[in-house]
């Protein structure tokens, strides 16, 4: 059974993947600057991750961190483009914005590792 401790954790990290999720679509939307499907597939891949996890704090924290690596890694990738480095001031845009999403991304990893932890310590008292 798990408890307060283990569910909160859960929910934040939770929470901060839906709102950096929301933010990307969002900004990807509104920007509309051709990079948009490589924003879509860092979503997917936190979709498929989760399920791939079965939803599991443990499965969802080792996701959280690739998704992240992969928004760190689509950022350099669009900063080192060469339509970025036409654009005055691109690139260092690009690598901060996506810094913006990979820190939200590692944010919602540590919530699950704490609620991972949390679940591993409760579970020889339930036996």
């Amino acid at each position: 059974m798990t408890g307060p401790s283990e569910i909160r954790p859960y929910r934040a990290g939770v929470a901060v993947a839906i709102i950096a999720s929301f933010l990307s679509v969002w900004t990807t939307i509104v920007r509309d600057d051709g990079s948009g499907i490589g924003f879509f597939m860092v979503i997917m891949a936190a979709g498929v991750g989760a399920f791939a996890a079965w939803f599991r704090a443990a499965g969802m924290a080792r996701t959280m961190i690739g998704v992240a690596v992969m928004q760190a890694l689509l950022g350099i990738a669009i900063a080192t483009a060469p339509v970025t480095a036409a654009t005055p001031d691109g690139s260092s845009r690009a690598l901060v914005f996506n810094g913006f999403f990979a820190v939200l991304w590692l944010i919602s990893a540590a919530c699950f590792r704490v609620a991972a932890r949390g679940q591993h310590e409760a579970a020889p008292l339930a036996r």
